[in-house]
């Protein structure tokens, strides 16, 4: 059967909305979100500036309005910015962006890793937060470009200046990219007992982490609590029917991949439920 592979999460701070306020579909794969359509206002430095071309005003705000129905009219609005407006990082963390939304995760991850590494421009902004989220925005990125190492890199450097728990996640994500679910088992294991009420998506990253190592009961009883904080997550009941597949219960299986197919039809779940259900009606026996 097919793995999950989860996208999206919350906004740390950051002088503009991270990718993951985008609703949005990036190279065909679905974003998971949490958090709310994209706001026109951002957090920090956001005052306009002015340029010299045509007394042109710079703003964060105008550049983050298009990212996610305009990438392209984003990234060249941060170039112009860039170079005319004196833009700074607002214009190169937007730039970023709509990169991402444009489907260039890997450049976009590039930018993200290096602006996280630049010095803080604005005095008033918290270097730590900044960074850190900076990195979950270039982990993600990595991630979605398929660079599993490159998306590691990021979270521990994000890591080093913030203790957050999205980057924990992010950092989760990566070692089962890298077939390294023992590691994730026992991270996140830690992370629950800390932090029972950190979320569903942590409960299901980690009973997809212990369904590979063969705890297939710690994982169906990891991932019914995922259900219960979000009783219509998809990744939580696509990872529940791979379990229940995996224990023999068919039908539970299949109950749980038409409800994916129910609540989310275009999402990349769905698409992971249909070729599952598909496997399943081809050939019952094979788990």
């Amino acid at each position: 059967m097919n793995e999950p592979v989860w996208y999206g999460g919350r906004m740390k701070f950051s002088f503009v909305p991270t990718r993951r306020h985008l609703p949005c579909v990036v190279a065909g794969t679905a974003l998971l979100v949490s958090a709310p359509v994209m706001a026109a206002t951002a957090r920090g430095h956001a005052a306009a500036a002015s340029g010299p071309v045509n007394g042109q005003k710079w703003s964060v705000e105008a550049c983050m309005a298009m990212v996610r129905d305009d990438p392209f009219g984003a990234r060249d609005y941060a170039l112009d910015w860039e170079r005319h407006g004196n833009g700074g990082q607002e214009a190169k963390h937007c730039h970023a962006l709509a990169l991402l939304e444009a489907g260039d995760e890997e450049s976009a991850a590039q930018e993200l890793d290096e602006l996280a590494h630049q010095p803080i421009e604005h005095a008033e902004r918290a270097p730590s937060s900044f960074r850190a989220g900076l990195e979950e925005d270039a982990a993600d990125a990595w991630l979605s470009a398929g660079q599993p190492e490159k998306a590691l890199s990021s979270v521990d450097y994000g890591l080093a200046f913030e203790d957050d728990t999205r980057l924990h996640l992010l950092r989760a994500r990566a070692l089962l990219a890298q077939d390294q679910a023992d590691v994730v088992v026992k991270e996140l294991s830690a992370l629950v007992a800390k932090k029972p009420d950190i979320g569903a998506d942590a409960y299901v990253l980690l009973a997809s982490a212990e369904r590979r190592v063969g705890q297939l009961d710690t994982a169906a009883t990891h991932v019914a609590h995922a259900l219960e904080i979000e009783p219509e997550n998809p990744a939580a009941l696509l990872e529940r029917g791979i379990v229940r597949e995996r224990k023999g219960d068919a039908t539970g299986a299949q109950a749980d991949w038409q409800r994916v197919l129910d609540l989310a039809p275009d999402s990349h779940e769905a698409d992971l439920a249909r070729q599952d259900l598909a496997v399943m009606a081809a050939d019952p026996d094979t788990p």
